[in-house]
């Protein structure tokens, strides 16, 4: 088969470490023609492209995730070493393995590994212009003979070498043999341990000898998860001196280094005294103890202060988008079921999730920016020592400190996390953390029952000092469950730590945009479905059945209106009352007002009635939806608006009609700042953790926490006299 031809498609795998630009070489093959999924039962992701060759050649390029080596100790060289293997489908025809020119020796590690699974290779050598600029002088000619594969010098940044690196992988694919790289000559107890694998089981015999080799490097549970039984063949086959768990993984190790030394040693040379880069010399300031502390704060704060504050525009272009769409819907449908369904159900999920988009792109924007330009690791590298106190990496802070703002950013900025337990952590314990939503509560209960407290010292006002106690309560707490969880759920120390340090680059808006699509497809795609019928739910519980005024009765509110003879903005103020007390009856009638009144007496210890029920199960869908149900609950209409005005003012009717009191009001804010009351964030966990298992087990820990926290505050309180 000839891969030039049109009518025939050659399917080539990039793969590398993390950092050696294979992204940026798959998106200058590709172009726009990227498709991002998911690869089967996991999260990591897929990319696949296409590509058109100067003759006319048709590829599919496959990019891997970035992995150090084969034998799989994260899921990115799990999926890495299943794709090269045939094991999502046929294996690729040609292999192009990135490598990093300025650091061969570590890159050329993967590159054993995937050529001893027997497959046509062509090495890349990317970042040639850093090689050169760091005084490295690389034999081409002479690697390629010793690798006995092609090696192309590239710059795929700027597109350098593409045209050689297309004529070398179609030379490959029609003749195979040109990268066919000798296998390493291994010692003697490598081959009795290959030898004695291959007699143990079938699976095994007729594998290559590193395919062989990554069954027994691999962990011992992953093998028995992979092809059950095989892991206990192999200990019971394998002498036990030659066990993964002893010897066998450090010397094969080992052996594939003394090649690898051999090589570069002879190719590589260093051309006049080594001089520090430029980006040593930013690094001495960005990793100061002190000043790169302050700058690191900063840049966070920045990222932060920009979810927060430059995404609330767009989000009310947003919820001013929706309106249009309602009006519109309100103006040509007749007031029916299927017009409220699509008003308060379909919309309002609609609305529900794109009013986070703006702040997922700008977050990803900033993350894409600091990933880009080679900051974030250094950042991760300066959290890191606070977070591993308790369990979690450096790389858990900027998904945390998003969350502040909202916490479904914030969990999908976890994707930067490799490793997966850190990842699953991190996701448990990111709604800990006070997001705005929580903010129209606070300000609802702090206006009712806090504006009038005596300031202390004169000048500190109590509601504010409260507020910023929740977010603090909120941190702490986080703490302390990664440090409960670390122990238990997702056991062990937390990965080390272990970073390149990638040279500074100016970021490529290509780059950029990319990040961005992709990022923003998939959450409008696939946690905006769940939103959405989640909300079509909420929407029917709060709707039937339909009980509103008894008809007698609105026949005698209306007559005395009449009889009132009242005009303009009076009449429109008393049918308005007329309609909100039909609203109030309609909505405690409810299934989600029965609800409300089947929960109260497992609120009551907390100081909640059974109208704060109902907004307990109205908010399920969004926190701040408790400040519009509860303006329902309280006679003041079905205002969507949750700013702080109207936020103060129902706040103040609850205090009003004994709703709320300080002890009740300051129960209810810990109860909002530690529990799961946001549909957005729990189809999030499930997407992003890959399984409701643990969208369910956040609902259940985060809601008793809140339960029994507010249950503390509110019975401590009254013990110790207050009301």
């Amino acid at each position: 088969m000839a891969a030039s031809q049109t009518n025939t498609c050659l399917h080539v795998a990039l793969c590398g470490n993390p950092n050696t630009g294979k992204t940026t070489l798959f998106n200058q093959l590709t172009g726009r023609r990227a498709h991002v999924g998911n690869y089967p039962g996991v999260t990591v992701e897929q990319r696949e492209g296409d590509h058109r060759t100067a003759e006319g050649g048709h590829w599919r390029v496959h990019d891997l995730p970035g992995a150090y080596s084969l034998t799989a100790h994260s899921p990115e060289e799990e999926i890495t070493h299943q794709a090269l293997t045939g094991q999502f489908g046929s294996v690729p025809q040609v292999v192009v393995v990135v490598l990093d020119a300025s650091n061969l020796a570590r890159n050329l590690l993967l590159l054993l590994q995937v050529a001893e699974l027997g497959l046509p290779i062509v090495a890349a050598l990317n970042m040639m212009d850093a090689a050169k600029q760091a005084g490295l002088a690389i034999d081409i000619a002479g690697l390629t003979a010793d690798l006995g594969c092609p090696c192309v010098p590239l710059v795929a940044r700027t597109g350098k070498g593409l045209a050689e690196l297309e004529a070398a992988v179609e030379l490959v694919a029609k003749r195979p043999e040109l990268a066919a790289i000798a296998e390493t000559a291994w010692s003697e107890p490598v081959l009795q341990a290959i030898a004695s694998a291959r007699a143990c089981d079938e699976r095994l015999a007729t594998l290559p000898s590193g395919g062989v080799l990554w069954w027994l490097c691999a962990e011992p549970s992953l093998v028995d998860r992979l092809q059950p039984g095989l892991g206990q063949a192999l200990r019971q086959a394998v002498p036990r001196e030659l066990l993964p768990e002893t010897d066998l993984r450090r010397r094969v190790v080992h052996e594939r280094y003394q090649r690898i030394d051999a090589v570069t040693a002879q190719r590589v040379q260093r051309q006049g005294a080594p001089q520090r880069s430029q980006s040593d010399r930013i690094d001495d300031v960005l990793l100061h103890p002190l000043a790169g502390g302050l700058l690191f704060l900063l840049a966070m704060g920045s990222l932060f202060q920009a979810v927060f504050a430059w995404a609330q525009p767009l989000a009310d272009g947003v919820a001013a988008l929706m309106n249009v769409l309602a009006s519109a819907v309100r103006d040509h449908l007749p007031a029916n079921l299927l017009r409220a369904v699509l008003i308060d159900g379909v919309l309002v999920g609609v609305g529900g999730t794109l009013v986070f988009l703006p702040q997922i792109l700008i977050l990803f924007t900033g993350i894409a920016l600091l990933e880009d330009s080679g900051y974030l690791a250094r950042a991760a590298f300066l959290a890191d020592r606070l977070m591993a106190r308790v369990g979690l990496p450096g790389k858990a802070f900027v998904p945390l400190l998003s969350s502040h703002a909202c916490a479904v950013p914030g969990i999908l900025a976890t994707r930067t996390m490799n490793d997966p337990r850190d990842r699953l952590l991190t996701i448990l314990i990111a709604p800990l953390m006070s997001c705005s939503a929580r903010l129209p509560v606070y300000t609802m209960v702090t206006a009712a029952v806090f504006a009038g407290s005596t300031p202390l010292f004169g000048i500190l006002s109590l509601g504010g000092l409260i507020v910023a106690a929740m977010y603090f309560l909120g941190f702490l707490l986080a703490l302390l469950a990664a440090a409960i969880f670390r122990r238990t759920l997702v056991p062990g120390a937390g990965a080390p730590l272990l970073l390149e340090m990638p040279p500074y680059r100016l970021p490529r808006l290509p780059n950029i945009a990319r990040v961005l699509w992709d990022r923003g497809r998939d959450f409008v795609v696939t946690t905006g479905t769940t939103i959405v019928l989640l909300s079509v739910v909420l929407w029917g519980l709060m709707t039937f059945p339909q009980h509103g005024l008894d008809p007698a009765e609105r026949t005698r509110l209306n007559a005395e209106v009449t009889a009132q003879h009242l005009q303009g903005e009076a009449l429109a103020q008393a049918k308005a009352a007329i309609e909100a007390r039909d609203a109030q009856i309609h909505l405690q009638q409810s299934a989600a007002g029965r609800l409300g009144h089947f929960i109260e007496p497992l609120i009551k210890p907390l100081g909640f009635d059974w109208r704060i029920g109902i907004g307990l199960v109205g908010s399920f869908a969004a926190r701040e939806v408790l400040v519009p149900v509860m303006a329902q609950v309280y006679g003041k209409g079905s205002q969507a608006d949750v700013d702080d005005r109207f936020a103060a003012d129902v706040g103040r009717s609850m205090a009003g009609a004994g709703g709320l009191t300080p002890l009740s009001g300051l129960s209810l804010m810990v109860f909002f700042a530690i529990a799961m009351q946001c549909l957005n964030t729990l189809a999030t966990i499930a997407r992003e953790a890959g399984s409701w298992r643990w969208a369910l087990f956040a609902l259940t820990y985060l809601n008793t926490a809140a339960w029994l926290a507010s249950l503390g505050v509110y019975q401590l309180g009254k013990f110790m006299g207050y009301s």
